[in-house]
C-alpha cells in the first residue's frame, strides 16, 4: 500500500477542511476558539508553540492562554492535532493531517524550525516496516539538530551562559 505525502498534496484551505470535518464526525462543536486554532495550524509549515498560536493574528487579545491549550489538549485528544517534544523541552503543535510526517531540521542556538522535504527512501522504510512489523498507519516524526547559518554568523557558543560554577574544570578546560 503505497502512502502520499499529504503535506505536499493539501494546502492550507485543504488542511483546515479536513480538520473541520474531522471534528464534526468527532460530534465536537465547532466554536471559535477551535476554528481559529485549526485555521493557525493549517497555514503554518512548522510546529509552533502555545505562544506563537494564541499571539497569532487570529486569536491575540480574543482568547487567553488557558483556552488556547485547553482547545489544543482536546484537539490532541480526538487526533486532529499532534503534539511535538523537542529536545530543548518546547512543546510544538501541529495539525495531524493522515499520511503527514514531521521531519525538521532544529538550530540549537536559536530554535528555528527548518521543515526537511521527504524523500522516497522514508516512504520505502515505512513500507518495509509495515511488511516485517505488521504496523499500519505509520508516521514518524525526525529531528536533525545543529546550528542555523544566521547563528553561526553571529555566535560560537550560541550565547548561553555556561551552568558551570567559575573555576569548575570541565575535560581539561577551565570555565572562567
Amino acid at each position: 500500500m503505497r502512502t502520499i505525502d499529504l503535506h505536499i498534496a493539501m494546502n492550507p484551505p485543504a488542511k483546515l477542511k479536513w480538520a473541520l470535518e474531522h471534528l464534526r464526525r468527532s460530534h465536537v462543536r465547532v466554536t471559535p476558539v477551535r476554528e481559529r486554532v485549526l485555521r493557525f495550524l493549517a497555514h503554518r509549515a512548522v510546529p509552533a508553540t502555545l505562544n506563537d498560536i494564541s499571539g497569532g493574528s487570529e486569536l491575540a487579545q480574543q482568547f487567553d492562554d488557558a483556552t488556547v491549550y485547553r482547545t489544543l489538549v482536546l484537539l490532541v485528544e480526538l487526533e486532529v492535532a499532534r503534539q511535538l517534544q523537542f529536545r530543548d523541552r518546547s512543546t510544538c503543535f501541529v495539525l495531524n493531517v493522515p499520511g503527514e510526517c514531521f521531519s525538521f531540521l532544529v538550530c540549537r542556538c536559536c530554535g528555528a524550525i527548518t521543515p526537511i522535504p521527504h524523500g522516497e527512501e522514508m516512504h520505502i522504510l515505512e513500507e518495509q516496516m509495515t511488511a516485517l512489523h505488521g504496523y499500519t498507519g505509520l508516521t514518524h516524526e525526525l529531528e536533525l539538530y545543529g546550528i542555523c547559518p544566521a547563528c553561526q554568523e553571529h555566535t560560537h557558543t550560541c550565547g548561553k551562559p555556561s551552568k558551570l560554577l567559575p573555576g569548575l574544570r570541565l575535560r581539561g578546560r577551565t570555565n572562567n
